[in-house]
């Protein structure tokens, strides 16, 4: 219970009002700045970053399952770091929201485009892969957000406990890997969306968390 208290005197609740306030402000704050996706998620596409490595990537159904996890994930991060890191879940919300619109500035002047494969098995597994297809447009594909804001998350998580960060760390890069295995991304996605998290991360862990990767 002591170890308990300890954690959540660190989080939103004895942070006082002004980071109460700031803590809403960017939780919905969040929320807009998702439901932008959808509004950008069309054609036509200006850039095509398949690769020849590309070809050589087969459709793997069981990854699936980290891929359609990344919502969960995300979400219960940001509540866990609300209620016992107020830092870190501020850290992680500007970075989140930088991320994004960085993101949708290429999604918006440089839309991409991505062939996906014509699954017809009636495994379990890959009807979950039609359903993904289907849900989601093939564009906004460069770079690749289920790859940046999984992978700043596993930076925050890190940061805070290896013990915790770890296991984050071993999911997100399944996450990551799930984007190019059910051809949802190509390799250049995936890239240059680590390497966004990664600056973007870095900035707000040294400015807002006070740490540093």
């Amino acid at each position: 219970m002591e170890w308990l208290n300890r954690q959540i005197k660190q989080g939103v609740i004895y942070s006082g009002w002004k980071n109460i306030v700031l803590a809403v402000v960017l939780v919905v704050a969040l929320y807009f700045t998702n439901e932008l996706y959808n509004i950008l998620n069309h054609g036509p596409n200006l850039i095509f970053m398949k690769s020849y490595l590309d070809n050589f990537i087969p459709v793997v159904p069981p990854f699936v399952i980290p891929y359609v996890s990344l919502n969960y994930f995300i979400y219960a991060s940001l509540v866990a770091l609300l209620i016992f890191r107020i830092r870190m879940f501020k850290s992680v919300a500007f970075s989140m929201i930088v991320v994004w619109f960085v993101s949708y500035a290429f999604y918006f002047f440089a839309q991409s485009f991505i062939v996906r494969p014509n699954l017809t098995g009636d495994d379990f597994l890959t009807k979950m892969i039609i359903s993904v297809y289907a849900s989601d447009h093939p564009y906004n594909d460069f770079p690749s957000l289920h790859t940046s804001l999984s992978t700043l998350m596993a930076f925050h998580w890190i940061r805070i406990d290896k013990r915790i960060g770890i296991p984050v760390a071993i999911w997100t890069a399944l996450i990551v890997a799930s984007t190019v295995l059910i051809k949802q991304h190509y390799i250049a996605d995936v890239v240059i969306g680590i390497a966004l998290s990664f600056a973007v991360s870095r900035i707000f862990l040294k400015y807002v968390a006070k740490e540093s990767i």
